[in-house]
């Protein structure tokens, strides 16, 4: 799985996007939002994980708020998602249907705040 910035060339611009992906690199990213969900975990370095790939050195935190801030840029290339445990089941519940098959597809997965955040297996949208 690749995460990567596109600032522009689409409509829906700015927005970061998960692509190439399969069904076990989706498996554990479910497993890494399930932990923010029952909140084993508060803050995820999506970058760091072995299973992604950073195109453009792009990295994301994703962290449990008491509020939902969606996605805003922190730094170049630098990005923060912040939801409250309940919306990330929300998002976890969108990419069940990616961990489940290799079938072609995308979802967006978050639209709100400045920057939103698309998966896909193919990249296109």
């Amino acid at each position: 799985m690749k995460l990567e910035y596109l600032p522009e060339g689409a409509p829906e611009c700015p927005l970061t996007r998960l692509l190439e992906s399969n069904r076990s690199d989706v498996h554990e990213l479910r497993q890494l939002v399930k932990g923010l969900v029952t909140g084993d975990r508060l803050d995820v370095a999506l970058h760091d994980e072995l299973w992604l790939e950073s195109v453009g050195c792009c990295r994301m935190n994703l962290r449990v708020g008491k509020r939902s801030h969606g996605i805003r840029q922190v730094g170049p290339l630098q990005f923060e998602c912040v939801f409250t445990s309940s919306e990330w089941g929300n998002l976890e519940g969108l990419l069940e249907p990616f961990s489940e098959s290799d079938s072609s597809g995308f979802q967006w997965l978050i639209t709100g705040g400045s920057v939103a955040l698309l998966i896909s297996r193919s990249g296109g949208g």
